[in-house]
């Protein structure tokens, strides 16, 4: 009955009996319950009902995880079939732009129109590149790679406001983790990009890289303008964008929760975006299992 010490003794007689040990003592020669003891059925109770709401939550998010990765199913079905249609004749369609630009003198009125066409052709060919990862079409192929340098290397790669101030942090006791180098680059470059035009008047970008035995994580901080609450959850939603025309897909951020997705890893934000809350800043953390599971 949960009483281990004798401080844990009510004596309340609630049981029918005058003292805690007489009701055990009855317990153990099978005349009495246990759940005669009221103190000890109210704490199983309560705890029963901790347990309970504790499966509550996690059914709940279980259950819009589940939502969400059907929805994003049907959107990569439909946007691989959408771009196999369109890719080709689009191919077709640039060639000959280019071909034109080539064969017409540079002066003429027309000139222009066709460099706006091929311009204008490939960013189109930009955007179904875009839905062809988001729909991920390629498989993750794995290989030992040292996580920091893969860091440092794709920020060397990158082109860096000047305004803004960036540096690799690790803590890593084991730096090699089983990834796919290539789609990892992927994943910082985007939320690299993110990070930079969310701090248009410059700012700090960190990449913290941890582990453990089983997991690395890397944590891609800016001290930005942060991500409005009402937006959190649209954030990997393919198409969704608060950019200029223009200046972005909304599939970047899709794109590499299909990437951590086909790592079997997780993906998840922290963001501030109310100045009088504290300093604004926003953190994507994804943390990747180190070998294939």
């Amino acid at each position: 009955m949960n009483k281990t010490t004798p401080e844990d003794e009510l004596n309340c007689g609630a049981c029918g009996y005058g003292t805690c040990r007489r009701h055990a003592v009855a317990v153990y020669q099978g005349i009495a319950e246990e759940t005669m003891c009221l103190p000890f059925v109210i704490e199983k109770l309560s705890t029963t009902v901790g347990d309970l709401e504790d499966s509550h939550r996690s059914l709940e998010s279980t259950k819009e995880a589940l939502v969400k990765s059907e929805k994003l199913a049907s959107m990569g079905q439909l946007a691989a079939g959408i771009a196999h249609e369109v890719n080709n004749p689009l191919g077709i369609l640039l060639l000959q732009a280019n071909i034109l630009l080539e064969e017409i003198d540079s002066s003429a009125p027309m000139a222009d129109d066709l460099k706006l066409i091929v311009d204008q052709a490939n960013r189109c060919k930009k955007i179904i590149s875009g839905l062809l990862n988001f729909a991920r079409q390629s498989r993750v192929v794995r290989q030992p790679t040292d996580m920091v340098e893969l860091a440092r290397d794709t920020l060397r790669t990158m082109p860096i406001d000047e305004n803004i101030m960036v540096r690799v942090e690790s803590t890593m006791a084991d730096p090699i983790a089983e990834v796919d180098a290539d789609q990892m680059v992927q994943v910082l470059t985007n939320l690299v990009s993110n990070a930079q035009q969310a701090m248009p008047d410059g700012g700090a970008l960190i990449i913290r890289l941890s582990d453990t035995p089983d997991e690395v994580t890397f944590m891609v901080t800016d001290t930005g303008v942060g991500i409005p609450r009402e937006n959190m959850d649209k954030l990997f939603d393919p198409f969704f964008t608060t950019k200029q025309v223009g200046k972005g897909t909304g599939l970047g951020l899709a794109v590499t929760h299909g990437i951590v997705k086909m790592h079997r890893g997780q993906i998840t934000v922290e963001s501030n975006a109310d100045p009088g809350a504290g300093p604004t800043e926003t953190t994507f953390i994804v943390t990747l299992p180190r070998h294939e599971l």
